[in-house]
């Protein structure tokens, strides 16, 4: 992957960065469930907006201290820039953050590779490899004019729910259903060689499983009332 990678880094490739942007109050009652992770949103709905570029100018140096010591997570947030009602997101705002706690320590934050840029006012302190040193006062509030929140400063990103917020299942929309977008897809998306790829992947994963697999693969997979369908069974039943 390094030698893949280094050609463009040298040349400065780039990817642009497009975003698709729902009102909060579209969502609500937007024809598919707009959080649902097996979901697309159609571009003639939300067409994709530049955003801005991803530049690859430089390869990493050190695989560990700058790629096994990384540390991504939702939870990173900056001005302007908030979480949605998304259940999967919202759970893994700290589900992230614990897993890096638990593979990297309490002050993974610290290390070079995951420090922010800029100082970041915070009171907490102590644990294992801390790299910063603490000065008082190390509470708050208090009356020595440490950092203090700003909520304002994200106000334009908040959102509240109209209902009682619970643990529960999505309640479905007109249009939610399991079929609709994957006929899409392999229907006026896909040409015959992804139709051929997606066939010998399905195949391939289900042709030596559990007896009974194959059935109910092929049954799935007729719903979306594609000619992969068929391919799909004669190459199950082929593959015994």
């Amino acid at each position: 992957m390094k030698e893949a990678t280094a050609g463009l880094a040298v040349r400065g490739e780039f990817w642009w960065l497009k975003m698709q942007i729902m009102p909060f109050e579209e969502a609500k009652t937007y024809r598919i469930n707009p959080f649902d992770l097996t979901k697309v949103w159609p571009h003639r709905d939300y067409p994709l907006q530049e955003v801005g570029k991803l530049v690859l100018d430089r390869n990493f140096t050190d695989h560990h201290t700058e790629i096994e010591q990384a540390a991504f997570a939702p939870s990173n947030q900056v001005p302007g820039t908030g979480l949605s009602p998304d259940k999967m997101l919202l759970g893994r705002s700290f589900a992230y953050a614990d897993a890096h706690r638990a593979r990297l320590g309490v002050n993974y934050k610290q290390i070079p590779v995951n420090a922010p840029k800029c100082e970041v006012h915070s009171y907490s302190k102590d644990g294992a490899m801390r790299i910063r040193n603490a000065t008082d006062p190390v509470y708050a509030p208090n009356s020595y004019g440490g950092p203090q929140a700003d909520p304002a400063r994200a106000a334009e990103v908040r959102w509240h729910t109209d209902g009682e917020m619970m643990r529960a299942a999505y309640t479905l929309r007109p249009e939610d259903d399991d079929w609709s977008q994957a006929g899409v897809l392999v229907r006026d998306i896909m040409d015959d060689a992804a139709w051929k790829r997606l066939v010998n992947n399905v195949v391939g994963h289900v042709s030596n499983g559990v007896q009974g697999l194959c059935y109910r693969t092929c049954s799935s997979t007729g719903r979306t009332s594609t000619p992969s369908w068929a391919r799909t069974s004669r190459k199950a039943s082929e593959s015994g």
